[in-house]
């Protein structure tokens, strides 16, 4: 009995696919636009509509996939049906209904799935809306959400299809029946035309109207005697009747056929969209009457709407998303030429927003961009456009600005706005923003030109401090390309294996004994030279490289370190680098311990040197307790270029400084500048007081060593002692460097080993 119902499930089921008359049709821009749309939404490689026939499944739109079909037997979207909610398999491998499949085990390699089961009656489940991924990952309540809310359009879509062909068949059928008459021939064209629903006409002479009973059921009003013609366009808003009694006064001195859409109250006050169309009926040559269709088209209009939305509109903000603000950037430029006028454009992006990401989680990370968008709308300048680029960047087009200081103003008005604090997931959040500024004509004449304009202008702000407000100058561009090639070349050099550590010993100054050495970062260029970190300083400016080159080279630092000792060489302390970028990561301080556990590498053998610029901003209670972290765990934390910043005496006393290291200009000014001996000798003798080692840096003369080891410094390091090298020339700790200038490789022509 149960297999018999089945049985008949299905079949009512696939009767139900075949009745849409999608199978097997042409591509259609609405679907392949919700395929493009969730695709970068959900940043997934694949996306498709399908429908489920008998045997297979037909791709109706298609993302990121060549084939339009498979068979059915291996489809997901075969489990998908059979289940009123979604599917999600988050790992197809560790999945036992999918682990064999061969879509895992082969192209396209699936192992991420997500499905939405498409019904239009709520019954029958004739396909779905999926996402797909080659790697595994989560999908969390929002995610699905978002997929419901996209389904759900994908079944507009479908609704649409399905009553254009019921109103088409209707209109034909319609049409056959009713060929004797010229009336109603008439109105079955316009049915057929407009796929109208009720039919009604007004005698010109007598004002008498005569209405199908479906009109009366849509203007919510009983069968009865028809509304008079000013009965009935009172259900038509001020503007809305206006226009509608302007085409019907045209139609009737014209003859022309006439069509319209309009906002419409029915007698309930339901809020609805109709459509009418219509045309004047002659005898003996003239007007005598009106006749005409009329069709609610609430649902497909809201469709067309929630589609617009889809395709212009922010999903979370409901700014202005990107493709609307190109398009909103060129309108401005198109009438700012015509008027001779001008246009600023305001780039924004939140300062510090991935670590709200991080430390309170997405959810919060969402409410403070949604109250960033409300303010932002709230106080842009009027007919300005408002739009969310990606991420935490937004922007905001002001048309006709006026001079460059009406611009900074302007600026200054949305910064100002953005020092309150948000409430996000029930606290109250502080929140900063950069600007950057550019101007039409005066920086540049088209929209892709004063886009970069304003993205230069915003880095440009960015280098200088969080807050700050910058604008275009043409000298700055050059920065900008820096920037861009110094991040490409890192990007590069990590996807290639390129980026590497070089190690520079560290010298006890009392015997000149080697006890450790310094990672420093190098890329090895394709022509096989090397570059040192001053070849791309300025991909340091930019967080995600920060993070992306700490990451690298702990993992290689450490794989270095156990592979020596593996080999029997012993490195002694190997100093590692770490950026404000790279602390203010999730928990730097357990993700650095555990890989030294993992490798078995006591945490006393590593050095972290931080840079006083760390300790600067507002709230440095988060580096504070990393740094705590690793101190109490036996790391050495050292002071990097100590004596070049500010407030250092402070920094000694709050934060765990074991070591401080002498920037180089000192050690360099010893045979130039009067000053650096004392300075040098009261550094050292102030970190001694304190409990703290010394190490100088930059020393390349036997002099300059001389005077470092007189006055107690403890250790050195520079050229003197050895240039920075691959893992290769590390020979271990206690290895005494000769009482002469030498380097621990020789550097060749090409600088391929040596920087």
């Amino acid at each position: 009995m149960l297999a018999d119902d089945h049985h008949n499930g299905e079949r009512v089921r696939l009767a139900a696919v075949r009745a849409l008359e999608l199978l097997d049709t042409p591509s259609d821009p609405s679907f392949d636009a919700i395929v493009a749309l969730v695709a970068q939404h959900f940043a997934c490689p694949m996306v498709l509509v399908t429908l489920i026939d008998h045997d297979r499944q037909w791709f109706k739109a298609r993302c990121g996939l060549q084939a339009t079909e498979t068979s059915r037997d291996v489809a997901f979207c075969n489990y998908t049906i059979q289940s009123p909610c979604l599917l999600v398999v988050e790992d197809a491998a560790k999945d036992a209904r999918f682990r064999h499949n061969p879509l895992v085990t082969g192209a396209p390699h699936v192992r991420f799935y997500a499905g939405y089961p498409i019904s239009i009656d709520g019954r029958n489940r004739i396909g779905s809306l999926c996402i797909i991924d080659t790697k595994p990952r989560s999908f969390d309540a929002s995610a699905r959400t978002a997929l419901v809310r996209f389904g759900g359009l994908v079944e507009d879509l479908v609704r649409l299809h399905t009553n254009e062909l019921a109103l088409k068949a209707a209109a034909r059928k319609q049409k056959r029946e009713n060929r004797e008459l010229e009336t109603k021939n008439r109105l079955l064209a316009q049915i057929e035309r407009m796929a109208a629903i009720g039919a009604w006409s007004l005698d010109l002479e007598t004002q008498r109207a005569t209405w199908s009973d479906e009109i009366f059921r849509l203007h919510d009003l009983p069968v009865r005697n028809p509304p008079t013609l000013d009965e009935a366009l009172a259900f038509y808003s001020g503007e809305s009747r206006q226009t509608v009694e302007t085409i019907l006064n045209s139609a009737i001195r014209t003859g022309e056929p006439f069509e319209f859409a309009a906002d419409f109250t029915t007698a309930t006050g339901r809020r609805r969209r109709v459509r009418s169309a219509g045309q004047i009926e002659t005898v003996d040559g003239l007007p005598a009457r009106l006749v005409g269709v009329f069709q609610d088209i609430t649902a497909s209009h809201e469709a067309q709407e929630r589609l617009w939305h889809a395709a212009n509109l922010d999903f979370l903000t409901g700014l202005a998303n990107r493709a609307l603000f190109e398009k909103s950037l060129i309108a401005n430029l198109t009438d700012a030429e015509a008027a001779h006028s001008t246009v600023t454009l305001l780039l924004i992006d939140l300062d510090g927003f991935k670590e709200i990401n991080d430390t309170r989680g997405h959810q919060a990370g969402d409410d403070v961009l949604k109250a960033v968008a409300a303010l932002l709308n709230e106080r842009a300048p009027p007919n300005s456009t408002v739009a969310r680029l990606g991420g935490d960047e937004f922007a905001v087009i002001v048309p006709v600005a006026g001079p460059r200081s009406r611009h900074r103003a302007i600026a200054r008005k949305v910064l100002n706005a953005l020092k309150q604090p948000f409430l996000a997931m029930g606290e109250n959040i502080m929140v900063s923003a950069t600007v950057g500024v550019a101007s039409y004509p005066e920086d540049a004449l088209h929209w892709k030109e004063l886009l970069r304009c304003a993205d230069i202008a915003l880095y440009n702000g960015k280098r200088h401090e969080r807050g700050a407000i910058g604008c275009y100058k043409p000298e700055i561009s050059t920065l900008f390309d820096k920037r861009r090639i110094a991040i490409e070349k890192v990007e590069r050099g990590i996807i290639g294996n390129r980026l590497m550590p070089f190690y520079q010993p560290f010298v006890r100054l009392s015997d000149r004994l080697v006890y450790g050495y310094e990672a420093l970062v190098r890329i090895r260029n394709q022509d096989g030279s090397i570059s040192a970190a001053g070849d791309f300083s300025e991909a340091f400016s930019d967080q995600r490289s920060c993070r992306r080159i700490g990451e690298r080279m702990m993992s290689l630092v450490i794989a270095d370190i156990a592979n020596l000792r593996a080999g029997g060489i012993n490195p002694g302390v190997i100093s590692l680098n770490a950026t404000e970028a790279e602390l203010n990561a999730p928990d730097f301080a357990g993700r650095l311990l555990k890989r030294l556990h993992d490798c078995a590498i006591d945490p006393g053998t590593i050095k972290l040197e931080v840079t006083e610029t760390l300790f600067l901003g507002s709230d440095t209670s988060g580096i504070r307790i990393e740094l705590q972290k690793l101190s109490a765990a036996g790391i050495l934390i050292a002071l990097d270029d100590f004596g070049t910043g500010y407030s250092s005496l402070t920094h000694l006393r709050d934060f765990p400084i074991d070591q401080i290291k002498i920037d180089k200009s000192f050690v360099f000014g010893l045979d130039r500048n009067p000053e650096s001996p004392a300075i040098i000798k009261a550094l050292v003798d102030l970190a001694h007081a304190l409990g703290m080692t010394v190490v100088a840096e930059g020393i390349e003369t036997e002099a300059q060593y001389a005077f470092l080891r007189a006055i107690g410094c403890d250790s050195g390091q520079g050229y003197l002692f050895g240039k920075a090298c691959p893992v290769s020339s590390v020979t271990g700790r206690r290895r005494q460097v000769p009482n002469f200038k030498s380097v621990a490789c020789t550097p060749d022509t090409n600088n391929s080993r040596c920087a």
